[in-house]
């Protein structure tokens, strides 16, 4: 099995899991249970799996809120596979 080391904790490993993917589009919301992403065995950090959010933006197009991430988990070259730029997000109420 693939596994990553961690961006945040550089302890732990990047290991693939399943969560809920939730979404807004419009003024839906979206969910897809079963959705694959990765997850650190040490801190919790999480980030979508690529290939599965590939197809989510294909589907659902791309996601037009902002996606800033701290410039420290940037990642290097462009990856095909693994884990992804993006994460879960918590929306403000």
């Amino acid at each position: 099995m693939t596994t990553y080391p961690c961006p945040q904790c550089n302890l732990g490993h990047l290991h693939l899991a399943r969560s809920t993917y939730v979404r807004r589009v419009g003024n839906r919301l979206v969910t897809i249970p079963n959705f694959s992403l990765w997850r650190c065995d040490f801190c919790g950090y999480t980030r979508y799996d690529r290939v599965a959010l590939a197809r989510i933006d294909l589907l659902l197009g791309p996601n037009t809120e902002d996606w800033e991430e701290d410039e420290r988990y940037a990642s290097g070259p462009r990856q095909t596979d693994g884990p992804a730029d993006r994460g879960p997000q918590r929306w403000p109420f």
